[in-house]
């Protein structure tokens, strides 16, 4: 009887081990997968992030350019080396871009809260690389905080989000390329309607002693002698969203202060500096600061009656010490040449000053309109052309500060003295592009644009003391000149962002 217990209760004891070590192989019960789920509040391509409250769209997009005459596929040949217009300019130029957008948002005690970002990396030509973050922003109750798309820019103009030049628009404010520096609150009006406020990193053009030696070189922006940045650009701006288009006007205030005189000048009478005063330091006195400021203005109206996504832009602008508003960032001083000894130049600054005397403030206005008209869904041509005029007043013209009036030595830019010394000019463009959308998002575009400097010293003797690419020093007669420059596009977006 001992035996046969004994029997049983040992092969109870090896079936429960058995079985306990079968059951520490069985699989433990697995958490419940969080699938991620589409979310419909800010419109398509948005998904919550699971585990939060937060939506998240992303984007991108792909693009290359090919231009001829241009820089970087895009900067038509009308300055800098790339003016000179001889056997060390480059006709042909390309650039590669690559974006990634991020576009997160979630709900708050007072309403939604945007973060945007846009990475981007670009190679152009012979694989000069450029990181970038065109976009890096957060906007919460009606504030906006970072790099954007300035509020302060104009609608109807050249840029990627109105007629879509393939050329980067050398004279229209537009932000949209590379973004701003920027804080901004909004207030909402209603029916398409916001009145905005705000302050943006500086955007400025020299403020040029013209005292000094060698400031001014022909195709070359007068060397600054601008004050460190103390505060941004103020503005304030007004926009209209409606079925019928867009309109937008903005006022920004720009600040025109420079550093220290750097020496005495007798033919204003003034005193840049004390008798034993080091010149350019702070022993010497400066210029009184003032303020330029420029006036934009933008309207876009759809055309649907001549066809389905058809519009007109248009823009304007006028300013008085603020050129990089009224003319655009990227327009740069001309030194366009040609042949038979020719050269058109000129000369943009936000102001002008010599040693003992005030600010000059420098002038400039901009026109600038174009159409887009859809033959079908896939295809479309826009037309447009631009105009921006830079003027100088009577002090800097009738006391010839460019063409050493302000006491300087030698300026790289000599004019005789018999001949008026104007250093205005006018650049305007005509061109066209036309575009193929085979699918969606996929755009293959050619434009071909004509670029014109009109300069004030047209029929004038310019003798040039300092070379520029291989054009050698010497005499040069000042005319009226332009280039014809083209760009293929071929860019592929994403579902996309901004």
């Amino acid at each position: 009887m001992k035996m046969v217990k004994s029997l049983l209760l040992g092969s109870a004891a090896g079936i429960v081990a058995v079985a306990g070590a079968q059951a520490a192989d069985l699989p433990v019960k697995a958490k419940a997968v969080e699938y991620v789920k589409i979310c419909s509040l800010y419109g398509d391509g948005f998904y919550y992030i699971p585990g939060t409250d937060f939506c998240l769209k992303w984007a991108g997009r792909a693009q290359a350019d090919y231009g001829l005459n241009n820089t970087g596929a895009r900067t038509p040949h009308y300055s800098g080396a790339a003016g000179a217009q001889d056997r060390t300019v480059s006709s042909y130029s390309t650039r590669h871009r690559g974006d990634i957008d991020f576009d997160a948002r979630t709900q708050s005690a007072y309403g939604t809260i945007r973060v945007f970002a846009r990475l981007r990396i670009d190679n152009e030509n012979e694989g000069t690389v450029s990181p970038n973050l065109p976009r890096a922003f957060i906007q919460w109750a009606g504030f906006t905080f970072g790099r954007v798309k300035s509020l302060s820019d104009s609608v109807g103009t050249f840029g990627d989000d109105g007629l879509k030049s393939l050329h980067q628009t050398q004279n229209h404010n537009d932000t949209g390329a590379n973004g701003n520096n920027e804080i901004s609150y909004t207030w909402e009006l209603g029916n398409g309607m916001a009145f905005h406020v705000g302050a943006g990193e500086r955007r400025v053009k020299s403020i040029t002693n013209l005292s000094n030696a060698g400031v001014v070189s022909v195709g070359a922006n007068p060397t600054s002698s601008i004050h460190g940045e103390q505060y941004p650009n103020p503005f304030v701006a007004y926009s209209v969203n409606q079925a019928w288009g867009r309109f937008s006007l903005s006022a920004t205030a720009n600040p025109i202060h420079s550093t220290y005189y750097t020496g005495n000048n007798a033919v204003t009478g003034g005193i840049g500096c004390p008798p034993g005063a080091q010149v350019g330091t702070t022993q010497c006195f400066y210029p009184s600061d003032k303020w330029g400021g420029s006036i934009n203005a933008g309207i876009e109206i759809k055309t649907p009656w001549i066809a389905p996504g058809d519009f007109v832009g248009a823009y304007g602008a006028y300013g008085v010490g603020a050129l990089a508003h009224a003319t655009g960032n990227n327009l740069a001083s001309p030194g366009l040449f040609a042949g038979g000894n020719n050269v058109a130049l000129g000369s943009i600054t936000d102001a002008v000053y010599v040693n003992g005397g005030s600010f000059q403030l420098t002038t400039a206005w901009t026109v600038g309109a174009g159409f887009m008209h859809w033959w079908s869904p896939t295809f479309s041509t826009t037309v447009f052309g631009n105009m921006s005029t830079i003027e100088y007043n009577d002090t800097v013209i009738n006391n010839r500060l460019f063409c050493g009036g302000g006491g300087a030595a030698v300026q790289n830019v000599v004019v005789a003295a018999a001949t008026r010394c104007d250093p205005g000019f006018t650049y305007f463009t005509v061109g066209t592009h036309t575009d193929w959308y085979p699918v969606s998002g996929l755009r293959l575009g050619v434009e071909v644009m004509y670029t014109g400097i009109d300069t004030a010293y047209e029929n004038t003797t310019i003798t040039l003391t300092k070379a520029q690419g291989a054009r050698p020093t010497g005499a040069y007669s000042a005319k009226n000149e332009g280039i014809v420059s083209a760009v293929f596009r071929a860019r592929r977006d994403f579902p996309a962002g901004e």
